[in-house]
């Protein structure tokens, strides 16, 4: 099933580039079955192949081999909505990057994400995968994702940020001058992972825009968006109903499995095929119904433990503050 996922926000960059060139929507959206109101629409979301397809199309209709450097400029922190208002409010770059990894399928998610910390070397890299799996497009899609990731620590830590390097690994381009011209750093070619190389100082220093409750707001939104995203359809919407409706008898994975007739492997695989898991939608039920209780009945911290299948509330306890920011206490004043 290829659903429908993907935000428009880095197909309606790509329009305005392709305009000034002299090319159309309907060229770049030939065989996609969208248009241009489409992509203007925030509520709009396109699959995967339509991706794919926009994408091609437009590496086939640009007179700019830079195309993807060009479209991943374009992009700054609003055009995210909720994704974008919790990185640029989160107190340090560090907590944005987490926050950026464990939330990316709120976003475009053409790559995989992973930040590593060299603290010998005082380096941290921010490493990208290709996801999209087309050959013919994975430098386009690492191009647009080097650009826009360059516009967001921009947006976020300030005009001063720079990266200290960029290694991709594909051979170098004919417009390798771009790189460094958009990205204002030296490239590597011929690495072994895509990566951006930064000043490990650069990860704790605060935020311009720092505010810890507008971020804790658009965290918990952004939860619920996720949530609605994993849930909606297939059988991660019918493990969220059952589990809402009975979690504590619904917090293992050979239950519900066995609820479905069929194997916890087979539903594991069915999940993953869906982009989420069991332990994903328990959390998220749990964190839900945790606050619904919290903040709507008399029920005592020791009784939402033992409802949410939790074996004492101190376990309880310490993962809603994991999952919050906050004590449990904090919620009912």
């Amino acid at each position: 099933m290829d659903e429908k996922i993907y935000p428009t926000y880095k197909i309606a960059k790509i329009l305005s580039i392709l305009k000034e060139q002299g090319s159309n929507a309907e060229q770049l959206f030939e065989g996609t079955n969208l248009s241009e109101q489409d992509i203007s629409s925030s509520s709009t979301r396109i699959s995967r192949r339509q991706l794919i397809l926009a994408y091609s199309n437009a590496t086939r209709l640009s007179t700019d081999p830079a195309i993807g450097l060009r479209t991943g400029s374009l992009l700054c922190v609003t055009d995210y909505g909720l994704y974008g208002y919790a990185l640029i409010s989160s107190a340090t770059l560090r907590e944005a990057l987490i926050f950026s990894i464990n939330y990316h399928q709120m976003a475009t998610p053409t790559v995989k994400m992973s930040l590593l910390i060299d603290e010998e070397n005082s380096i941290a890299s921010f490493r990208m995968d290709d996801r999209i799996k087309v050959p013919e497009l994975y430098q386009f899609n690492m191009e647009v994702q080097f650009a826009l990731v360059y516009s967001l620590f921009r947006d976020m830590a300030g005009d001063n940020f720079r990266f200290n390097e960029i290694r991709v690994k594909y051979s170098p381009v004919a417009h390798a001058d771009k790189y460094t011209e958009i990205l204002e750093c030296p490239i590597c070619f011929n690495q072994k992972y895509n990566e951006l190389q930064f000043d490990l100082d650069w990860l704790d220093s605060p935020l311009q825009r720092a505010n810890l409750i507008t971020a804790q707001t658009t965290k918990e939104l952004c939860d619920g968006t996720l949530l609605e995203m994993a849930t909606s359809s297939g059988i991660a919407h019918e493990i969220f109903v059952v589990m809402s409706e009975n979690v504590h008898d619904s917090s293992n994975i050979e239950t519900i499995a066995s609820h479905f007739n069929m194997s916890s492997r087979t539903l594991r695989r069915k999940l993953a095929s869906q982009g989420t898991s069991f332990q994903i939608i328990l959390t998220d039920v749990r964190k839900q119904l945790a606050i619904k209780y919290l903040r709507g009945s008399s029920l005592s911290i020791d009784e939402i433990a033992d409802r949410l299948g939790y074996s004492d509330a101190a376990n309880f306890r310490h993962a809603f503050k994991k999952w919050t920011g906050k004590t449990a206490g904090d919620y009912r004043r």
